[in-house]
């Protein structure tokens, strides 16, 4: 067994033996290749080769004790040293930071992927409905300009088409609103409506005639088929009325003046015009500032108006969506939070007992949006009601006796501009609670007036005679084109 170990031994390492008086030291052959086996290996290993000189000699377990040390204050990763990159050479500043917290990924639960997934879809969306939106706007102003290649004559006659389609859904709308505006004026006390007096602290001020009145009922949703079916929540239903001291042009002209918004209505702060669907129909953006602890909402409505037989004004608006305003349904989104201004109507006609006086009635019902606990929503209604609605016909009255002179010099060149048949150039417009809407070169729909023959693409056929027929039918229905 001696001789065979003895064999192996020199074979391995035939410089290592020391021959001694009296044969071989064993002992000291042992220690002598554990040595030079521990200094090889620490040679081939860059990681182990930590040499420190000890009494002018290099001490190679000296060595390894220092690598296992500074392996240990670097708190490796034990998957790092499985993983064979302790062996290949890694710095110990690679390993130091490979240690840090934080440098090997966590892996997330199933929940938090599902999140980020979530999160990461939401985000796609918005990026596809804006895209949405700069593609139709591209698309509608190539037809426009007749950029279109191969069918722009084709792509501009469905374009007519697709507007004149529209435009008579929008009118169709319109006689919906003003139908249920109607019945809501009918409706009384043993209907849910409840008066609501002016604060005694503004009376004096606000409505010292009395001439002012209004009236509060809480409702669901009022859209018709646009109502959300799912939405079991009554909401505020707002009606007024007052008369002006001031003859009926004189008050629609004042009103349809987008300067003038600021000077009666505290409760829209920004608005602008979204699309136009017909010369008296378009879609609108608003938004209102903090009310008592409801922060600011976006509005997007519906705003039609049109003229009646004996002069009068009706506007009619209805909450709507559009792709270039998207919802934002949260407050906590840091943007202003959407609200719905689901019905509404204005009416503005002479008074019956003088033709020298204005009375202007306002129906609104709204939806607050946010979430808003139903305390907090009655708590805001019930300090703006017996105020807000005062104020408004207050500073209208004001205003508009104020500035006649103005006022009539503008109705006289408004009435000096030519219009399509069917359609009054009177200016026109409102701003209510939750929208504001202004035709400066009017457009609105004439009830009884003739009304051209017109092609299918909506333009009037030359030298043709009017249509009275077609204006009759429209009449019989409940008025204008």
């Amino acid at each position: 067994m001696n001789k065979v170990l003895l064999f192996l031994v020199l074979s391995a390492f035939p410089n290592t033996l020391l021959f001694v008086e009296g044969g071989p030291n064993f002992s000291g052959l042992t220690q002598k290749v554990a040595r030079r086996g521990v200094s090889s290996l620490s040679k081939s290993i860059p990681a182990l080769s930590v040499w420190e000189a000890h009494q002018g000699q290099c001490s190679s377990r000296r060595s390894m004790e220092v690598a296992v040390k500074r392996k240990r204050q670097l708190d490796i990763p034990q998957k790092v040293i499985d993983g064979g990159g302790f062996y290949y050479g890694i710095t110990g500043d690679t390993l130091s930071k490979a240690s840090k917290p934080g440098a090997i990924k966590k892996r997330l639960s199933l929940s938090d992927s599902m999140y980020e997934a979530l999160e990461e879809l939401k985000t796609m969306r918005k990026e596809m409905e804006q895209m949405r939106s700069d593609m139709q706007k591209l698309r509608w102003k190539m037809l426009m300009d007749g950029d279109l290649e191969g069918d722009t004559e084709e792509n501009k006659e469905k374009e007519k088409i697709l507007k004149r389609k529209r435009a008579k859904e929008a009118d169709s709308l319109s006689k919906e609103i003003e139908k249920w505006a109607k019945q809501v004026l009918l409706e009384t006390e043993e209907d849910g409506w409840k008066n609501v007096e002016c604060s005694k602290m503004m009376r004096k001020t606000l409505n010292p005639d009395g001439l002012t009145t209004a009236s509060i009922k809480w409702m669901k949703d009022s859209r018709g088929d646009k109502a959300d079916k799912n939405d079991e929540t009554e909401y505020p239903c707002i009606r007024c009325s007052s008369t002006i001291d001031a003859p009926m042009e004189d008050v629609c002209t004042y009103l349809s003046q987008e300067s003038a918004l600021p000077d009666y209505n505290d409760l829209v702060v920004e608005y602008k015009d979204v699309e136009e669907i017909s010369p008296s129909a378009k879609i609108c953006a608003s938004w209102t500032p903090q009310i008592l602890f409801i922060k600011r909402r976006e509005f997007v409505t519906f705003c039609h108006h049109k003229w009646k037989k004996d002069g009068s004004e009706v506007i009619v608006s209805q909450a709507w969506t559009h792709h270039d305003f998207p919802e934002t349904k949260e407050e906590s989104s840091g943007k202003a939070c959407r609200a719905y201004a689901l019905r509404g109507a204005n009416m503005i006609s002479r008074c019956p007992d003088d033709a020298d006086k204005t009375v202007i009635t306002m129906i609104s019902h709204a939806n607050p949006g946010g979430n808003v606990p139903a305390w907090a929503c009655k708590t805001a209604v019930n300090a703006m009601a017996p105020v807000e609605p005062f104020k408004i016909f207050q500073k209208i009255n004001k205003n508009v006796k104020q500035n006649l002179p103005q006022l009539r010099e503008r109705l006289e060149e408004a009435e000096m501009v030519s219009s399509p048949s069917g359609r009054s150039p009177r200016p026109a417009g409102i701003a209510q609670l939750g929208y504001a809407c202004f035709w400066p070169k009017g457009g609105g729909t004439v009830e009884g007036a003739p009304k051209a023959l017109v092609d299918r693409n909506g333009d009037r056929i030359a030298n043709a005679p009017y249509d009275q027929s077609s204006q009759e039918e429209a009449t019989e229905e409940g008025g204008g084109d």
